[in-house]
């Protein structure tokens, strides 16, 4: 990928906070603040792999990319265009060039729907067919791309396997050839053989139609096969990011080289600390290589010039090939 290449998505100090029950009818509000202050960019082509353990707020980014969910600040530039400041008829408009795959086969389908009336839908709401005849066509072509038959157009998703209905998904998805592609865990729910099958579409996909890809997982093996760029998250925080294999081989950041030294499937406990500073670095109480520093203020984010690499930590200040990032703003602590 040519670093050259324009930006497709654009994300700017992304910030979701979620509403907490209060301590009493008149006690002060509280919330959760389960995205601070994230920015990345994909590339027109790219696969940026997004991955973190769970309650890192991998989906709650990649449902604020889709505005199925409205970032509490921050902005989603895709293609130039603010899509925070769009609403109804002008955001549909744009919904058919992004569009996303769910973690949960079972639950993203209608199951009152044939399957070829689900993947058909978007060609109906996006006015892309003029006739029956030629929405059944184009449903088969695209059954075909996914590794589905034509015999399948009138069974219903409790006929399929998981592996069926998420490939079900991925046509419904690429059904109005969008621009980009959000896939949250998609091969959470399936079996390894058939997880290798759905990489390998989206993979191919990639290659041939250059679609981009904002891929979400906590499997690090898959997104070292599949990204192109990764971005690593730690309770809400972007705190690493940089090509996929020069920060999964080396990384900066003490929870990253943690991660990686780990199980993909390691338990969350070993690597969420049971509590955190407001503020401060949230991989405070469990970092090993802690300075005083991390003690009295939040780090900022630097980068590494050689590599195109950022990493929020004190510890990157210290090292001579680490300098204060300009491209983009400090992480504000998480309240």
């Amino acid at each position: 990928m040519s670093p050259e290449a324009p930006s497709l998505l654009e994300v700017r100090g992304l910030v979701r906070e979620f509403d907490l029950p209060g301590r009493g009818l008149f006690g002060p509000r509280r919330f959760l603040t389960a995205v601070s202050d994230v920015s990345f960019a994909i590339r027109r082509g790219e696969i940026l792999g997004l991955v973190g353990e769970s309650g890192s707020g991998k989906t709650t980014i990649g449902r604020m990319v889709m505005r199925l969910l409205d970032p509490t600040r921050g902005e989603v530039f895709f293609d130039g265009l603010d899509l925070t400041s769009l609403k109804g008829r002008k955001l549909r408009q744009q919904r058919r060039r992004f569009q996303m795959v769910f973690q949960d086969p079972y639950a993203s389908l209608n199951p009152r729907m044939s399957v070829g009336e689900i993947v058909g839908e978007p060609l109906l709401i996006h006015d892309l067919v003029n006739s029956p005849s030629e929405r059944r066509e184009r449903v088969v072509r695209l059954f075909d791309r996914v590794g589905l038959s034509s015999h399948d157009l009138d069974r219903y998703p409790r006929e399929f396997s998981g592996g069926g209905r998420q490939r079900v998904g991925i046509a419904r998805a690429i059904a109005c050839s969008p621009d980009l592609l959000v896939a949250d865990e998609p091969i959470a729910s399936l079996d390894l053989s058939i997880g290798a099958q759905i990489i390998n579409l989206f993979a191919s996909l990639n290659q041939t139609e250059r679609m981009s890809l904002l891929f979400i997982s906590h499997d690090l093996s898959v997104v070292r096969y599949l990204s192109d760029r990764v971005v690593v998250l730690y309770r809400g925080w972007a705190i690493e990011s940089g090509p996929t294999p020069e920060v999964l081989t080396a990384p900066a950041h003490p929870y990253t080289r943690l991660l990686v030294g780990q199980d993909p499937g390691i338990p969350a406990e070993l690597l969420n600390g049971e509590s955190e500073t407001p503020g401060l670095c949230p991989f405070l109480s469990r970092c090993p290589d802690a300075l005083p520093v991390c003690r009295e203020a939040a780090p900022d984010r630097f980068g590494n010039a050689g590599g195109g690499r950022e990493v929020v930590c004190h510890l990157a200040a210290s090292q001579d090939s680490w300098m204060p990032s300009s491209s983009s703003p400090s992480i504000q602590g998480i309240a």
